[in-house]
């Protein structure tokens, strides 16, 4: 019996864990889209509805975001590079979408 007790305390703690990580990798993903969403506005001109969120991965050991976004309007990709503190407050917003565009060509050659 205490066993079974035990087993489901911890199963029951584990689960807990896993499921506060993810959600909590989630809403820091929003979070981050939307800082890129405020940095296109700005920078760029681009009205927040014709930007689509391509990819956004999560760099676990280095804590960072790399997010893909796409303007519908002109089909052009945007990459960038976020890091936000524990209280979702943004570090820096690094753009690098011509590092990518640079790659891109040096491959077609």
């Amino acid at each position: 019996m205490k066993k079974i007790i035990l087993f489901n305390l911890l199963f029951f703690i584990v689960v807990i864990f896993v499921t506060f990580n993810y959600f909590n990798i989630k809403s820091r993903g929003a979070v981050v889209f939307n800082y890129v969403e405020d940095y296109m506005e700005t920078n760029y001109g681009i009205d927040r509805e014709n930007i689509t969120l391509v990819e956004n991965n999560y760099r676990r050991g280095m804590g960072l975001f790399e997010i893909e976004v796409k303007d519908v309007v002109t089909d052009n990709y945007y990459f960038y590079e976020v890091d936000i503190r524990d209280d979702y407050s943004l570090i820096y917003i690094r753009d690098l979408s011509e590092l990518h565009l640079k790659n891109k060509a040096d491959q077609e050659r």
